[in-house]
């Protein structure tokens, strides 16, 4: 949990020029300071300056955001409350202690936040990934969904949802970037841009922390992975060694599997294994014995049995049937 000082919470709470003036029926946006003329996309380029790579601002309440594209990738961070976005028409809500990671090009609207409603926007500019990519440790799935959906310009509706009230490490990160906002220092930009840093190459160790995804990147991604795991180690591969390495609960893996494949992880790994059975009946003149052992099968009885519900015939007629050594 965030514990701040109470002169920042007091500076929280308090309404700013620009939500008395929502709250006094005058909620207009004035679109010209971040958008271009007859455009809906947010710039970065005119909310930043040139210098500033990254940006950190509380979210201005009572007032609805409608329907825009951002040219940057952009953090929000529940501090209190909740915020509700409505993306390819679908309605997300994110409540306290989660922070949603959006794509730069995501369209989406934001719906009326509450005097409770204590938001923070990080406003990420895209070549600010450059700098990341050499602070992370190591490259794993939510690395590289990251860069290549939230760096390119061809990825639509793409989210991501983290719960983050476990992890006292990132709590403590978005903590000092509060106190950034409202205590600055000489170095301000320099410790910000630090922070954010840390910030999301700590997300990217822990994929067991993310809530709510759009599946169709993410989970293709993930079930890229899966089979590719699948086919380098189908003969001793498990699904606790496979969850280990993607750093997701067992649980959650099969689900990916089997809304990607239509299988279970199980099946996935008889077809690897029958594949190569096949490949090697065909173009090898190994003993049926050591092929099953190759494929990583120990009982010949169940062997025989799965073979021959595949392709309704044993491993021996189909050997003489489809081999190529076969006259």
């Amino acid at each position: 949990m965030i514990v701040l000082k109470d002169e920042i919470l007091e500076k929280l709470i308090y309404f700013t020029e620009e939500e008395m003036n929502n709250l006094n029926g005058m909620e207009t946006i004035d679109k010209s300071i971040f958008i271009d003329e007859d455009s809906h996309i947010i710039d970065c380029y005119k909310l930043l300056e040139e210098h500033q790579q990254l940006g950190v601002r509380k979210h201005t309440r009572f007032i609805e955001y409608p329907m825009h594209k951002h040219n940057y990738i952009e953090l929000m961070y529940v501090y209190g409350g909740s915020m509700t976005h409505i993306i390819n028409e679908q309605q997300i809500t994110i409540y306290e202690g989660e922070l949603l990671l959006l794509n730069q090009n995501i369209e989406h609207s934001i719906e009326y936040c509450h005097e409770n409603d204590i938001i923070f926007n990080f406003i990420i500019k895209p070549e600010f990934l450059e700098f990341l990519s050499h602070m992370a440790e190591e490259e794993n799935d939510v690395f590289h969904f990251i860069f290549s959906s939230l760096y390119s310009y061809d990825n639509d509706g793409e989210f991501l949802i983290f719960k983050l009230q476990d992890n006292e490490l990132i709590q403590s990160y978005i903590e000092s970037l509060i106190t950034t906002i409202y205590e600055p220092q000489i170095n301000n930009s320099l410790e910000q841009k630090l922070l954010v840093g840390l910030l999301l190459t700590e997300l990217m160790k822990h994929p067991e922390y993310i809530e709510t995804y759009q599946a169709n990147s993410y989970e293709k991604l993930i079930s890229s992975t899966i089979l590719k795991y699948i086919a380098c180690s189908y003969q001793e591969g498990s699904l606790a060694v496979l969850s280990d390495q993607l750093h997701l609960p067992d649980y959650k893996v099969c689900k990916i599997i089997k809304k990607q494949t239509g299988q279970t992880f199980k099946q996935l790994v008889q077809n690897e294994r029958l594949k190569n059975a096949v490949h090697l009946l065909k173009s090898t003149h190994l003993p049926v014995t050591d092929i099953m052992l190759e494929v990583g099968y120990e009982n010949m009885t169940y062997f025989y049995k799965i073979f021959k519900n595949e392709f309704q015939m044993t491993p021996h007629v189909y050997r003489e049937k489809y081999s190529c050594f076969a006259k």
